[in-house]
């Protein structure tokens, strides 16, 4: 089977296209859930472009794990949670018109 855990793919659709992730566990021939530079969650196979590779982890293996079995390949991830925080933007200022 193409899709087993530990397998590197690349996540071909939706918001993380494009980025790298690792098999964590198949759920059936449809289904794996994926972790790595993308967010952990339920992926459809078609979804996802393996790669040659594979990495040495146990199924439902944690995100440390991960991460650091994708630096040996040298994948670089962020900190988990550091794409979920919002932009630093300034705040807004309310604007108070003097009645006249």
């Amino acid at each position: 089977m193409l899709f087993t855990v530990g397998r590197i793919c690349i996540k071909l659709a939706g918001r993380d296209a494009g980025k790298y992730c690792v098999i964590v566990e198949v759920i059936d021939d449809t289904y794996v859930v994926i972790d790595g530079q993308t967010r952990r969650k339920k992926c459809n196979v078609l979804h996802l472009d393996p790669t040659n590779k594979t990495v040495d982890i146990k199924e439902k293996a944690s995100f440390e794990d991960v991460k650091s079995a994708l630096e040996i390949e040298k994948i670089v991830i962020s900190e988990k949670g550091a794409a979920r925080k919002p932009a630093d933007k300034p705040k807004k200022v309310k604007i108070q018109h003097k009645k006249q």
